[in-house]
């Protein structure tokens, strides 16, 4: 996979920008994976820009390059720096001193979000002087996957340069403002001023976004996710539960209720869970304390192929989910149900957008442990757990979160706002 050179387009090609946190690199923003390649089936070519590198690089379609950093990412603007772009520095500024709910929270905050500001203004500068010399209105369409610092810095741009126009996606942490130390999302006033369409991850946060900002309702727009096609997957009725569960282990997915439920569920259970963090080693000593009917396979971090490899050749019978908040439709969910796996999940975010009477069970989202446990009971051996149950489970996933259908309809919607913009 090459950075450079880029070679100019002609005049009738089309570029994509695409900002992200880290992808390609690592194992993150894996829903990227199946998104990219519906943006290069579509655009002449698109530039990746991550904010960050690591050392493992994944495989991208032949059209697609990589921008990386061109400095540590974490070097400040300098005092010359600011005073160069003082106007755009100042706007920055104002916008999160008046977004601030009270002087006592700013100043609680401001030193944190002084040297980040100073960061994503120092990012700006350098994407200014290199890759965007090259930026051109309607050949060129700007596209962040986070309303997070990568919007920041597009931000910026946009104040360095009006003829800058960009679009972003929210998701979950970048969504709730309830999720911000203190409430207070200090960025937000800056990213619905600048940015030209926000794309939301669920109904349920399109709802929330059109309600809390009112006077930028028109922004918002819905832009699920999708995952893709693998076929269902292997299945036979077994005298054994066999359980799936995929979140990052930290407190707010709220793994440990699965170990609470299996502790009284009475049933012979194999509960198989991905994910890695800092509550594996809690979540170990939960496991080790359970009862012999229960056996568990903590399978950490995976690649994401090699986790749709794993649901196509291993048989489960029910996906649980229990998190206290999801921004969008959670995308592990889409995956086991393109599978044909029945659904089990509490009822927060946009959850009940992919859980019906179609795909399993909704549960109320402070359901207890002794609530999941006899739904995982009841499972065993009733309507849900049958082929033709998952028949459907796997036509409702179809219908509204196949990607190749959902990412191509995103990526039309990005040419028509390129050419909007020209």
């Amino acid at each position: 996979m090459s950075t450079m050179p880029l070679p100019p387009l002609n005049d009738n090609s089309r570029e994509l920008w695409l900002f992200t946190i880290r992808f390609p690199y690592g194992n993150g923003e894996s829903f990227l994976e199946s998104e990219l390649p519906e943006l290069c089936a579509r655009f002449d070519r698109v530039i990746l820009v991550p904010l960050y590198t690591e050392r493992t690089q994944r495989s991208v379609p032949a059209n697609a390059r990589v921008w990386p950093p061109h400095e540590d990412p974490f070097r400040t603007a300098s005092a010359v720096d600011i005073l160069r772009h003082w106007a755009v520095w100042f706007d920055l500024v104002r916008s999160i001193r008046r977004s601030a709910p009270s002087a006592t929270i700013f100043r609680k905050h401001w030193p944190v979000w002084r040297s980040r500001s100073r960061q994503a203004l120092r990012r700006a500068i350098v994407l200014h002087r290199t890759l965007f010399t090259r930026f051109t209105p309607g050949k060129v369409t700007l596209y962040s996957y986070w309303t997070a610092d990568q919007a920041t810095v597009l931000g910026l741009l946009r104040s360095m340069d009006p003829r800058v126009r960009f679009v972003t996606r929210m998701h979950g942490f970048d969504l709730y403002a309830e999720r911000s130390p203190d409430g207070w999302p200090p960025l937000r006033e800056f990213h619905l001023r600048q940015a030209e369409r926000i794309h939301v991850a669920s109904e349920a946060g399109l709802r929330y976004l059109r309600e809390r900002y009112t006077t930028h309702r028109n922004l918002f727009v819905l832009g699920r996710l999708g995952t893709p096609d693998r076929g269902p997957g292997p299945w036979s009725a077994s005298p054994v539960l066999r359980l799936v569960s995929c979140a990052n282990l930290v407190p707010l997915k709220r793994v440990h209720l699965i170990s609470e439920a299996l502790a009284l569920c009475g049933i012979a259970v194999e509960w198989t869970h991905f994910g890695d963090g800092v509550e594996r080693t809690k979540l170990e000593g939960r496991i080790a304390a359970l009862p012999p009917n229960v056996h568990v396979n903590l399978m950490g971090s995976l690649p994401n192929a090699e986790l749709l490899r794993w649901y196509q050749v291993n048989a489960v019978d029910l996906f649980v989910h229990v998190s206290s908040t999801e921004g969008g439709v959670p995308v592990s969910m889409q995956e086991a149900a393109s599978f044909g796996i029945p659904l089990l999940a509490c009822d927060t975010g946009g959850v009940n957008e992919i859980v019906d009477d179609h795909t399993g069970t909704l549960l109320p989202m402070d359901a207890a442990p002794e609530v999941i446990a006899q739904h995982l009971r009841a499972h065993r051996g009733s309507p849900r757990d049958t082929a033709s149950f998952r028949q459907g489970v796997r036509a409702r996933w179809s219908s509204r979160f196949n990607a190749h259908d959902v990412y191509g309809r995103f990526a039309e919607d990005l040419l028509i706002f390129a050419t909007a913009h020209q």
